[in-house]
């Protein structure tokens, strides 16, 4: 490897940045969201609302970081724009504890979901943390082999998995075109009881960030990040509602109590030996997540390396295969580690709060981006004006207080640990300034 910088070959059209941005969004969540989704909205045309609502929201925050990339197109996503608008000090923060918390952890959770279900689909048990680990390392792989090999694989696995599941579902409409009379279930009344099904559905559509992670290697990236996002969240919409769609017609009355509820649904039209179908679709969608999360975030720690604030080792590209081939390698080895440990759950919980105080940061940060004249004339706008941020802050400020409230014991160890990130920058700095 080279030791000296070298800059990323922008690389990635407008159909990769799309299969990133859906491919790591649809995971694991829609194949247990539409229960939740059916117990609370009482009816398909309600639910199908829901998951509108919850479009508009992932639309909104993905085009408040579309701009934001498209006017500061560089590799790192939120840790560019963060510098910008409020300096190095809160970019290090937010950079640290995606990269040494909620990145690494969120792959090891997604791994471990793969390798259950893969145990499931494949007959097998015992072998989960040893199964994960082998999905981390050959994501890793993938990844460093190349430019094209990582987003090539992305692709194939992105149109598979919304391919695949488009089908499931509309075979179980197909099948039940006129579903059995049930009475409505009930709708709950009381705003409060509508918090965790918002919840598991805005999770749903999470990750809806971190395509702006690869802004610096996406060919013409103020046109086409803006485009791979709105395009990518009309095609998991359009996916999810069918799904939804199809679990109330095939489960009727069953549907809010189901455990696993696109597995039933299949199960109703072909029979209990299709469930086994359902864990492999699984296993698809979240090795898709991990591939996905492993090449944009790789990005970031690259980013911020290339910049100061972290190890330098992890900002050189690799000399033959053009990839940032050791801090791939060091977020690949943190996630195994997650894996290995059987408490990092908890760790995880500790920030859970502090995703959404990045994503209105990143609202105010455009804002802030506009007002200064930061990469005018902008290639690309979020549509209709001040609304996307409008909308983005105040979804934040209600989970962000919603969380607090349920946990606040996890949100003050939560708060307190990010507050560990300023002392550690001033360290960082002050090193950096000796060095000088």
């Amino acid at each position: 490897m080279s030791g000296l910088p070298a800059p990323p070959v922008r690389h990635l059209g407008l159909t990769d940045a799309t299969a990133i941005y859906a491919g790591i969004i649809l995971g694991s969540g829609i194949f247990v969201a539409p229960a939740a989704i059916a117990g609370v909205a009482g009816s398909i045309p309600g639910a199908l609302a829901l998951w509108i609502a919850g479009a508009v929201v992932a639309a909104c925050g993905a085009s408040c970081y579309a701009e934001c990339a498209a006017r500061m197109p560089a590799n790192g996503g939120f840790f560019v724009f963060h510098r910008e608008a409020y300096g190095p000090a809160v970019a290090f923060v937010g950079g640290w504890a995606a990269i040494f918390v909620t990145y690494p952890a969120s792959i090891a959770a997604i791994a471990l979901v793969f390798a259950r279900y893969l145990g499931e689909a494949a007959g097998f048990s015992g072998w989960e943390r040893l199964a994960a680990a082998a999905a981390l390392a050959g994501a890793g792989v993938l990844n460093v082999a190349g430019l094209r090999t990582g987003p090539r694989a992305q692709r194939i696995l992105t149109a598979a998995k919304l391919g695949v599941l488009a089908i499931l579902a509309l075979a179980a409409l197909t099948a039940h075109a006129t579903p059995p009379a049930a009475p409505a279930a009930p709708v709950p009344s009381e705003p409060l009881a509508w918090l965790p099904a918002l919840m598991i559905l805005l999770w749903t559509y999470d990750g809806w960030s971190d395509v702006t992670l690869v802004a610096g290697e996406v060919r013409e990236p103020g046109r086409n990040i803006g485009r791979a996002v709105l395009l990518g969240t009309a095609a998991l919409a359009l996916t999810y509602a069918l799904t939804q769609v199809a679990v109330m017609t095939a489960l009727a009355e069953r549907a809010p109590s189901s455990a696993r509820p696109v597995a039933e649904a299949v199960e109703a039209v072909w029979g209990p030996a299709a469930g086994r179908a359902v864990a492999w679709v699984v296993v698809v969608c979240t090795f898709g997540s991990i591939l996905g999360v492993v090449l944009a975030v790789s990005r970031l720690g690259f980013a911020m390396a290339r910049s100061g604030a972290f190890l330098r080792g992890l900002g050189v590209l690799h000399p033959r295969w053009g990839t940032p081939a050791r801090a791939t390698a060091a977020l690949t080895a943190a996630s195994i580690l997650y894996v290995t440990r059987g408490s990092f759950r908890d760790i995880l919980t500790y920030f859970t709060f502090s995703v959404w105080i990045f994503y209105g940061l990143t609202a105010v940060a455009l804002l802030i981006l506009r007002r200064r004249g930061v990469g005018e004339p902008a290639p690309w706008r979020a549509p209709l004006g001040i609304l996307a941020p409008a909308v983005v802050l105040l979804t934040a400020c209600a989970m962000t207080t919603r969380l607090i409230v349920a946990e606040p014991g996890k949100a003050l160890a939560g708060a307190a640990i990010l507050a560990c990130g300023f002392p550690a920058y001033a360290l960082i700095a002050r090193s950096a300034a000796r060095a000088r």
